[in-house]
C-alpha cells in the first residue's frame, strides 16, 4: 500500500502534535518510525489508519482512509503498544476478529501455536486477565493472519521478552512479503535490522528521513559525542 501525507498537522487542545508533515512512502516499504515520548509518533499512525482527523492530506492508493474506512481497515493490519482491555473470552475475541476480517479461526490459531500460544488452552479464559505478553503476542498472531497490505506496528514487541521478539520478526519476514510496513520502536536494534529507512520525529516535524544506515551512523555519534563530554 502507497502511503502519502501532504501537510498534515494536528492539534490537541493547545497541543501541536504534529505540524506540517509530509511523507511518500511507496508499496512494499519498510519504514521505522522513532522519536522521543510526545514527538507525535502514535497520532502519526492513527491519522495513516483514519482514525484521528488532521488538517492536510492523507492518501493510501491515492483514496483518503477517512471516506474509506471500511475498505482501508479489510486492508490493513495494526498491532498496538498497548492492549485493549477486553473483557471478552479469547475464543469470542478471536471469532469476533476473524469474522470481521473473514479470516479462518484455524489460521489464526496455526499462527498462534507459531508464537507458542495454545487457543484451545486460552479460549476460555478472558482476554483482560491474560500477561502483558500474552495479550500481545495474540495481537501479533490475528495480525499476521490478516494477508494485509499495510502493517501498522505500534511498539509492538514491548511486551515481549527476546525470543518472541526474535520470533515475531521471523514471522513478519515470512508473511508480509511485498506489503508495507511502518514500525515505530525505541530500540535502536530493531530498527537496524527490520526497516531500510527511519523517519524521526521531534516535537510533531520531520527531523530526520533517510536510510537506516545513516540513522544508525548518527545516532553512534550522538552517543559518543556526549559520552566524552
Amino acid at each position: 500500500m502507497r502511503i502519502e501525507l501532504r501537510d498534515v498537522a494536528r492539534s490537541f487542545g493547545n497541543v501541536a502534535a504534529l505540524r506540517g508533515v509530509t511523507l511518500e512512502i511507496p508499496q512494499g516499504a519498510r519504514v521505522g518510525l522513532v522519536g522521543p515520548n510526545g514527538s507525535g509518533k502514535s497520532t502519526l499512525l492513527r491519522v495513516v489508519m483514519g482514525l484521528v482527523a488532521c488538517e492536510g492530506e492523507v492518501l493510501l492508493d491515492g483514496a483518503s482512509p477517512f471516506e474509506r474506512r471500511d475498505e482501508v481497515a479489510r486492508r490493513l493490519a495494526y498491532v498496538p503498544q498497548f492492549a485493549p482491555q477486553w473483557g471478552a473470552a479469547v475464543a469470542d475475541v478471536v471469532g469476533a476478529v476473524a469474522s470481521l476480517r473473514d479470516l479462518d479461526p484455524s489460521a489464526v490459531a496455526a499462527m498462534a501455536r507459531r508464537l507458542d500460544l495454545d487457543l484451545d488452552a486460552l479460549g476460555p479464559r478472558s482476554f483482560r486477565e491474560l500477561s502483558g505478553g500474552t495479550k500481545q503476542k495474540l495481537l501479533i498472531a490475528v495480525a499476521l493472519s490478516t494477508g494485509a497490505s499495510l502493517f501498522v506496528l505500534d511498539e509492538p514487541t514491548a511486551s515481549l521478552d527476546a525470543a518472541a521478539r526474535e520470533r515475531f520478526f521471523a514471522l513478519l519476514d515470512e508473511v508480509a512479503g511485498s506489503a508495507t510496513r511502518l514500525f515505530c520502536s525505541h530500540r535502536i536494534d530493531e530498527v537496524r535490522g527490520l526497516v531500510d529507512r527511519v523517519v524521526v520525529l521531534r516535537d510533531g516535524v520531520v527531523d530526520y528521513d533517510g536510510p537506516t544506515a545513516g540513522y544508525v551512523e548518527a545516532t553512534a555519534r550522538a552517543t559518543a559525542t556526549e559520552a566524552r563530554s
